[in-house]
């Protein structure tokens, strides 16, 4: 009986071990540089106030994602490339499922979306809000996301590929 739990403390111990390499081997993020052009592959969500993706090989991490020619970017905006792919993009993404009776669902996707996103990465040394070491109060926010910020990742994207959607049940 000791040896069975053993053996099954052991087998949990593995198998935590290959998901914990399995999200941060072949993750982008982790040498990219700020500035930088990417190419992140990932399944896109839609949050209260932003769209963002989790990378493959990195699903730990959150990047917001942003259109090259959003205003706020002011004159650090990009162009982008809208084809084809891009339309599809924007045609799974925006289609909703059909309400359900004694459901109440906003911003209910009807098909999870995955593609192949090319921008530019911005990073920041940390997300959330800053404090005082001293008085403890907000002097400042980090990050990007709205209306905290809760990621360090923010890809500008200029262009997407390979997309792929599945209608969620």
């Amino acid at each position: 009986m000791a040896l069975r739990i053993v053996l099954n403390g052991l087998l949990g111990c593995a198998f935590l071990a290959v998901a914990a390499a399995d999200q941060t081997v072949g993750c982008v993020l982790d040498t990219a540089s700020n500035g930088g052009v990417v190419k992140i592959r990932g399944e896109v969500s839609a949050g209260g106030h932003d769209l963002f993706i989790r990378p493959e090989g990195c699903w730990s991490n959150r990047v917001i994602l942003i259109y090259g020619d959003d205003p706020s970017l002011g004159k650090a905006k990009l162009s982008i490339r809208r084809d084809e792919p891009f339309r599809r993009f924007e045609k799974y993404l925006n289609e909703e499922q059909a309400p359900r009776p004694n459901q109440i669902c906003r911003q209910c996707m009807k098909y999870r979306v995955t593609g192949e996103f090319e921008g530019r990465l911005e990073i920041t040394a940390s997300a959330g809000l800053k404090r005082d070491p001293k008085t403890g109060k907000v002097v400042g926010m980090d990050g990007f996301g709205h209306p905290v910020p809760f990621s360090r990742f923010r890809l500008v994207f200029t262009s997407v590929s390979n997309v792929e959607a599945v209608e969620r049940k």
